[in-house]
């Protein structure tokens, strides 16, 4: 049958359809249902997508561990020849109390353990007023907890009080950044086991370091290896079976220490508390003698320890005259904390004054 168009009144436009079948089952009095075809809309541009808003990827702790495969001794050596590499190409000059305060103060900074590496970031993103005003910080926390090691100390750490010029203080961050990239954090910080904290001299590699040849003859001053002094540690201790509570090593012509890092270490091996001890050390020279200092605290020797600096020739009973300095150095710090408590009960009952009279006024 041949189909015939008819005009659709209903729709908005005239079609064909002659595919649709179903037309032939609708009634003819009702208009039939047709597509529309209308023209294609113009194409419209895509619309471009949006820029994914991410959180910005946090930037990786910065870590610098010991290179594999070197000892705790080579590694020391090490961070000590790029701190003087440092502070020589900086033109720091003879001051190396200074540079030798930088390594110490780092050395003691209170955070150790596996979260140690996390302040690597918040050092090296420091200025250099930064930088010294953390130290200053350091060793006003251990001044309240030893001040006599911290009074000891003071020859490598009073330069951090003074009004340092920009070239010193260039100086000191460029050694900061040099020992804390060579490793310092990673051999003084990542334990807090007392034997991993001693297992290397690194004052005493950073005083030699620093020292120039001519000062070394003149001072006499040459550390031991710490090789040998491992060795006469065992030739004199042994087992360590004669070590017991209250047993006494004195060292003379200590340097910073080395002699009695071996005593100390040779003694954990066979499970004895080198905090038990006594540790008398002295050096006639002031800035071995802080550096010793700073080992005493760091490789947590105990609280029966004093460092005299002295001719030990001229004066016999050193360890005699460390103890009653150290007994006054406690009893001043004592007053100090004393005083301070005082201060701050006086200010804080002022505010609350202060507070209930202004309360009352409103």
């Amino acid at each position: 049958m041949k189909r015939t168009q008819q005009l659709n009144l209903f729709a908005p436009a005239v079609v064909e359809d002659d595919e649709d079948e179903y037309d032939f089952f609708q009634p003819r009095d009702e208009p039939r249902l047709r597509l529309v075809r209308t023209a294609p809309a113009a194409p419209v541009a895509p619309s471009m997508p949006k820029a994914a808003t991410r959180p910005a990827p946090k930037r990786a702790v910065r870590r610098f561990p010991v290179p594999r495969g070197t000892s705790p001794h080579a590694a020391a050596r090490r961070t000590a020849e790029a701190v003087a590499d440092a502070w020589h190409r900086s033109h720091g000059g003879s001051r190396m109390e200074i540079p030798v305060g930088v390594v110490a103060a780092l050395s003691l900074w209170p955070v150790k353990g596996a979260d140690a590496h996390l302040q690597t970031d918040l050092m090296l993103d420091l200025d250099a007023k930064g930088l010294v005003g953390l130290m200053r910080e350091c060793w006003a926390y251990w001044w309240l907890r030893r001040p006599d090691l911290a009074n000891r100390a003071l020859p490598i750490c009073t330069w951090m009080e003074e009004a340092l010029s920009d070239h010193e203080l260039s100086c000191v961050k460029a050694v900061a950044h040099a020992a804390i990239t060579n490793s310092l954090l990673e051999l003084t910080g990542s334990s807090v086991d007392p034997y991993d904290l001693a297992e290397c001299d690194l004052m005493s590699w950073t005083i030699t370091g620093l020292r120039s040849h001519g000062a070394r003859e003149g001072l006499g001053e040459y550390h031991t290896p710490p090789e040998v002094c491992e060795l006469m540690a065992r030739m004199e201790l042994g087992d360590c079976s004669q070590v017991g509570p209250g047993f006494s090593i004195c060292d003379p012509a200590a340097g910073t220490g080395g002699m009695v890092r071996a005593a100390a270490q040779l003694m954990r091996e066979h499970q004895v508390d080198p905090r038990t001890c006594r540790w008398h050390l002295a050096d006639i020279d002031p800035i071995a003698a802080a550096g010793a200092a700073t080992n005493m605290i760091l490789w947590d020797l105990g609280p029966h320890t004093t460092v005299w600096c002295g001719d030990t020739l001229a004066q016999a009973d050193t360890e005699r005259l460390a103890l009653e300095e150290k007994v006054a150095i406690f009893k001043h710090r004592d007053g100090v904390v004393r005083d301070m408590t005082m201060l701050a009960a006086i200010g804080g009952a002022e505010r609350l004054s202060a507070g209930a009279v202004a309360a009352q006024a409103a």
